[in-house]
């Protein structure tokens, strides 16, 4: 299955797909979509640690934007980019917390 993988891929070997498998390597965006279209799966499915991870970043990152604007809280032009940014930041629910 890994060698069929590795070629609808369009890799050499199927080590590549090992290493996917294990998280050891990030696949890049054309290979995550390529996962998608030959498992069936969604990707942030399929690499779940990883979107958790960057998942993480995002909210984080929102988080240090939403302290940088303070500033804006008060004007309604900026409410839409605001609420969007809040809800960035809230840490993303994981099955521990159903």
């Amino acid at each position: 299955m890994q060698d069929d993988i590795a070629f609808l891929l369009g890799l050499k070997g199927s080590s590549s797909v090992s290493r996917f498998e294990r998280f050891a390597r990030e696949p890049d965006f054309r290979s995550a979509l390529a996962f998608e279209h030959i498992l069936g799966a969604p990707v942030q499915k399929l690499f779940a640690p990883l979107f958790a991870d960057v998942g993480r970043g995002v909210s984080e990152r929102a988080r240090e934007r939403l302290d940088a604007l303070q500033a804006l809280r008060s004007d309604a032009r900026h409410a839409v980019r605001l609420t969007h940014l809040g809800r960035l930041a809230e840490p993303s629910p994981t099955l521990f917390d159903v």
